[in-house]
C-alpha cells in the first residue's frame, strides 16, 4: 500500500537516534513530516 499526501499514516514503531522506540501515538494531535531515506547507510 502506498500512502498519498494528506492521508493519515498507519500505526508504526521506529527507533530514534538514541535507539528508543517511538510510535506514531507518541504525538497525539500533532502534524508530522515523515521522511524516508531508503538508501541511507546501505553503502550503495
Amino acid at each position: 500500500m502506498t500512502p498519498t499526501t494528506g492521508e493519515p499514516a498507519p500505526p508504526f514503531t521506529l527507533l530514534n537516534k538514541d535507539r528508543e522506540e517511538i510510535t506514531l501515538d507518541s504525538f497525539p494531535g500533532k502534524r508530522l513530516v515523515l521522511a524516508f531515506y531508503p538508501l541511507a547507510f546501505t553503502g550503495g
